[in-house]
């Protein structure tokens, strides 16, 4: 298991100004732009996921939410999200099942700084560290992978408005009853450059896609395994924090269950905001 997907909706009133107006420290800007990385910033962030699955050409027949509260500390080579408040419920025939979180608040996801600050990956068996999903899965929600799967890849190089960048990484995904893993490609590209009190903010759009097929030992998952995603995401230059991601990811595919071999549909949701 590598990474997890995840979604978020979010509002920053900013006050924009003129980019030859910034008053830019050496750290964080060059003749050329300004450069994002992941720094010591502090504070809380919350993350919700919601994922619609429709099988077998119906409508919505299920669904599932987590719900997800972090307070976060850091050093020079990591950020650590505390769990201050974990929930997650699934619906399927007009009920709804709590799902089993108990033991997660106050347990720690540690992540290392790498690539020189450019993105963070999970560290050390933190597959523990996860919301039940049932015996119909047969393996758990990793809040870990959830987390760095909608965490961006940074650029190598300073950016103004217009730069674009291309990051990979793999991804693992819960689509329908099964996981699904691939190499999700995404195409960035800066939109504004924006200061707020001080901070100068990236405000980013993201698109990426993915051919996913499924994870030894979980449900099969087959057919076209298409996964697209498009995000926009606001990054504080100054803190080296991520500030708000709002992520909208659509898969298509084949899980193989008891039943039989379904097609299954998914549209998942994810909202990240640093409070």
């Amino acid at each position: 298991m590598n990474k997890k997907t995840i979604y978020l909706t979010t509002s920053l009133v900013l006050a924009t100004a003129s980019f030859s107006t910034f008053d830019l420290s050496a750290d964080t800007a060059t003749p050329n732009g300004v450069q994002l990385r992941y720094g010591d910033a502090v504070g809380s962030a919350s993350l919700s996921v919601n994922q619609d699955i429709t099988a077998g050409g119906n409508e919505s027949i299920a669904g599932r939410d987590f719900q997800l509260d972090f307070e976060l500390s850091a050093t020079s080579d990591a950020v650590t999200y505390n769990i201050s408040k974990a929930k997650g419920s699934y619906t399927a025939h007009g009920m709804t099942q709590r799902l089993s979180s108990s033991g997660l608040k106050g347990q720690a996801l540690l992540l290392s700084k790498v690539e020189n600050g450019a993105a963070l990956e999970r560290t050390g068996a933190d597959d523990k560290v996860a919301i039940g999903l049932g015996p119909m899965v047969g393996a758990n929600y990793p809040v870990g992978l959830a987390l760095v799967d909608i965490l961006p890849v940074l650029p190598a190089a300073p950016v103004e408005v217009g730069t674009s960048w291309t990051s990979t990484q793999q991804t693992q995904s819960l689509e329908g009853w099964s996981w699904a893993s691939g190499r999700l490609t995404t195409e960035h590209n800066v939109t504004a450059v924006d200061e707020l009190g001080g901070h100068i903010v990236v405000s980013v759009s993201s698109t990426a896609t993915a051919q996913v097929a499924d994870v030894e030992g979980a449900v099969e998952y087959s057919g076209d395994g298409i996964l697209e995603r498009t995000s926009h995401w606001r990054f504080d230059v100054t803190d080296g924090k991520l500030l708000s991601v709002s992520m909208e990811q659509n898969t298509t595919g084949q899980n193989t269950l008891p039943q039989g071999t379904m097609e299954v549909k998914q549209v998942t949701k994810v909202e990240y905001l640093a409070l």
